[in-house]
């Protein structure tokens, strides 16, 4: 895929396309097109137009998470800040039948007190007919459920354990689990895999990366709203 900068309509927007055919790839654009053009929320990229094939995303000015923290971790009002759009893009998303299936720091934008979720190219849309085989693993190991690394991506809760990971990684500057093979591990059932506690002001936010990142989904919070309200609950004292 090809992600850049371009000038549409007398703006400035971001054109997802690709860089040569590929009917697997080709079909995978066309159901994130299906999917992202029905989302309406202001803590999601909105899609513009799907004009050739190609994606035309609003520009949202800013940095990725990523590229964020690379400096190394945030404070906890930022990571509570955050985290709270997040998951009020997720209940929207949820709410429209709509799973995200890869969110982590990359593909969450920042631009000063705002913050945003893009990229819905390994989406789930439960209302759609599938296009990718059952048992197939798509997502990033490091903010991967268990089960989604089984190939089931179906549950809304694996959004959920995604954006336990992604504060987890704000709060400690790297992600739960390690490096991306003990993820990996992990995510393949060895239970010897540590995952570091909490320290200092960020330890008021362990039982959230806890419920959160279990392996076990009846342990996890059940929506994404129960989430947000347990996560500004705590912080909140």
């Amino acid at each position: 895929m090809r992600v850049e900068l371009a000038r549409w309509r007398d703006r400035i927007v971001v054109i997802k396309s690709l860089r040569g055919y590929n009917p697997t790839l080709a079909e995978r654009l066309q159901r994130e097109a299906e999917v992202v053009k029905k989302l309406s929320h202001p803590n999601i990229v909105p899609l513009l137009a799907s004009e050739n094939g190609n994606l035309i995303y609003k520009y949202v000015p800013g940095v990725s998470l990523a590229e964020l923290l690379k400096d190394g971790p945030l404070k906890l009002n930022r990571c509570v800040k955050m985290l709270d759009c997040i998951l009020s893009a997720l209940s929207y998303a949820h709410q429209q039948c709509v799973i995200h299936c890869d969110l982590k720091p990359g593909n969450v934008l920042i631009n000063g007190e705002a913050t945003v979720i893009t990229d819905f190219g390994f989406a789930k849309d439960l209302r759609m007919a599938a296009i990718t085989a059952d048992e197939t693993m798509l997502g990033t190991p490091s903010y991967m459920s268990p089960e989604q690394f089984r190939g089931v991506r179906t549950d809304p809760r694996s959004d959920l354990y995604a954006a336990g990971a992604v504060l987890y990684h704000c709060l400690t500057g790297f992600p739960p689990y390690g490096t991306p093979s003990q993820a990996i591990r992990f995510l393949a059932g060895d239970e010897r895999v540590p995952i570091d506690p909490l320290d200092g002001e960020a330890q008021v936010l362990q039982g959230v990366v806890n419920r959160s990142v279990t392996r076990d989904t009846t342990n996890r919070y059940h929506h994404a709203d129960e989430m947000r309200e347990h996560l500004n609950q705590v912080y909140a004292g």
